[in-house]
């Protein structure tokens, strides 16, 4: 069985349940599509730990939960879209702190995939 997770941004973790996720997930929509024939698990739900003025102090937490993706085999992530903002030109764009944990969960052999739910959901490889 192939395990997935979720990670998702840490300011808007304090007004969201997940439910968008974990409903897309469930039903294989949306950014979940391209295991719509798979037995997969959906192994981890977690969050960054803030960027900016929210961030937390132990920064190297992020290393520890990045080496347990990796002991608990987790095979692909996909990135919520609370992990991107629009910029001047009102284009949505990664956030700098997610971008870098995607790029060391890569370096590490984990897929990252873009979206879970929502209109930009794409369920395509990351691309950093």
């Amino acid at each position: 069985m192939k395990k997935i997770a979720i990670l998702r941004c840490l300011k808007t973790s304090t007004s969201c349940a997940g439910t968008g996720c974990l409903r897309a997930f469930n039903e294989r929509s949306e950014g979940f599509k391209r295991y719509a024939d798979e037995d997969v698990q959906l192994a981890a739900m977690w969050t960054c730990n803030g960027c900016g003025d929210s961030m937390l102090e132990n920064q190297e937490g992020i290393e520890k939960k990045i080496a347990r993706m990796v002991k608990n085999n987790i095979e692909a992530v996909h990135i919520s879209h609370c992990t991107k903002k629009k910029n001047s030109d009102d284009v949505p764009e990664l956030c700098p702190t997610i971008k870098s944990i995607c790029q060391r969960l890569e370096a590490k052999g984990v897929a990252v995939y873009d979206g879970t739910h929502g209109q930009n959901a794409t369920g395509e490889r990351l691309k950093l």
